[in-house]
């Protein structure tokens, strides 16, 4: 009986022989947490002041960390929250990361029409480049739910990448050409941080070691296998105290792995559309 682990050959090929790809991503749903359900919990001051702390504290934070680890992150964020906190988006992006598109107010596209899903997201993009001076080329749905036709969508609208569906754990290619970057619920914070009284969100909130081990087990099979580990992050959840030190935790033990590529989403698409290109599987010019 063999007593070695099992390590099976990767799924994909990284940069400079890295075994893994490690994205990071910040859905700063801010203050369209609550709107996106109720326009009325506008006026409930301490439902509102949770979502607020996203913006207003817990991004500065995270990129406080994440310049500290010299690292790249994607922050997708809702048009909305964009136009109401312009110096949290010019912070982040002065950090130099990438910031990606995620509708106005945080919409549930299966409540939508064809027709409603395209106005909302060109309102979006037209928000987002007037305040930022860049179109965005990620695209995260919110609750991570896409409708049949978001994909031709964002293909036509110019996108280079989706990070929305659950179909896998490496990249992969639509029909149509658009690099679908997957994740999936173990590694999003919601499921183990939020909370609220009334309206009522997620559980009671989980310590963060039971949480670190959750997710580096989660990253050390990814390696072995050869997979691409998205998590997802909430800045008024993972933006509390313990939970960045949780962050900055795991990472810097990614990072002492000493083969994970950390990337931000469009680094990731760039290098999965220029691999698909040399294996000849589509013709990205068509």
């Amino acid at each position: 009986m063999a007593k070695y682990p099992y390590l099976p050959e990767p799924r994909f090929t990284w940069p400079d022989g890295r075994r893994c790809a490690v994205m990071v991503c910040f859905d700063v749903d801010g203050e369209t947490t609550a709107l996106s359900e109720d326009l009325t919990l506008a006026s409930r001051m301490t439902t509102m002041s949770q979502c607020e702390y996203g913006p207003n504290v817990g991004v500065p934070r995270l990129l406080g960390l994440m310049k500290h680890l010299e690292l790249p992150a994607t922050f997708f964020i809702p048009s909305y929250i964009v136009e109401h906190h312009p110096k949290m988006t010019a912070a982040i992006l002065s950090d130099g990361h990438e910031v990606g598109a995620h509708g106005h107010l945080h919409e549930k596209l299966a409540d939508l029409s064809p027709g409603e899903e395209e106005a909302i997201l060109l309102k979006s993009l037209g928000i987002l480049e007037s305040v930022t001076g860049q179109r965005p080329v990620g695209y995260r749905a919110p609750w991570f739910e896409i409708n049949p036709g978001t994909a031709d969508l964002l293909k036509r609208e110019g996108f280079l990448y989706n990070a929305s569906m659950m179909a896998d754990d490496v990249p992969f290619l639509h029909d149509n050409g658009l690099v679908e970057i997957p994740g999936h619920w173990m590694l999003e914070d919601w499921e183990q941080f939020a909370f609220n009284a009334d309206p009522a969100w997620g559980f009671i909130p989980e310590d963060c070691e039971k949480v670190y081990r959750l997710w580096w087990d989660e990253f050390v099979a990814m390696r072995d296998y050869g997979c691409c580990f998205v998590l997802t992050l909430h800045p008024w959840l993972s933006g509390r105290p313990s939970r960045v030190k949780l962050l900055e935790r795991l990472l810097n033990d990614i990072i002492d792995t000493g083969d994970a590529w950390v990337a931000t989403g469009s680094q990731i698409a760039e290098w999965v559309k220029g691999e698909a290109s040399r294996r000849n599987e589509i013709n990205f010019d068509a």
